[in-house]
Parts: C-alpha cells; sequence; structure tokens
C-alpha cells in the first residue's frame, strides 16, 4: 500500500522523466499529442500490461505492472496539462 501523497510523488516523478525525455530539443512534437494519440499511447502501454499480468505470476509481475500504471497515469496527467483539467463537481 502507498499513501496518496507517497502515489502523487511517483507520479511526479514520472513526469519529470516524460519532460526529460520528451521535449522541444528531442522530439519534433515537443511532448505534445491530441487526446486521441494520449488514448492510443496509454492503451497500448496498457495493453502491455494486461499481457504481463496474465502470463506471470503476481508476485513476480507487480512491480514491472506497477511501473507501467505509473507512465500510464503520468501520460493522463501530461494530456491534461495539454488540454484541461476539469475538476469533478462538488469534491
Amino acid at each position: 500500500m502507498a499513501s496518496r501523497n507517497e502515489v502523487y510523488a511517483a507520479i511526479d516523478s514520472e513526469r519529470a522523466y516524460q519532460e526529460s525525455r520528451w521535449n522541444p530539443s528531442t522530439t519534433t512534437s515537443g511532448g505534445n499529442h491530441s487526446l486521441s494519440e494520449w488514448a492510443a499511447y496509454m492503451e497500448d502501454y496498457l495493453g502491455e500490461m494486461k499481457h504481463l499480468l496474465a502470463r506471470n505470476a503476481r508476485q513476480t509481475i507487480y512491480p514491472e505492472a506497477l511501473n507501467i500504471m505509473r507512465k500510464v497515469t503520468a501520460m493522463g496527467v501530461k494530456s491534461m496539462e495539454q488540454h484541461g483539467a476539469p475538476r469533478r463537481e462538488g469534491f
């Protein structure tokens, strides 16, 4: 288990990594994509995670699967940074 603060710290570390890898100096897109592109990238990584989880024992594959979850979650954060982050009403 992890606290919400630990989860957000993990996402922030992934975002920092992503910004170091995918920026105007390293790619023609500058790390910017349409929502459709973000959805496709995220779906691809989630498919990879499901594939790993379906074929490996939980105790051995969870660390790798959680790395993918962190990556996908951070992709969602980046997509909202680019396209907007609507809040849930009432919370």
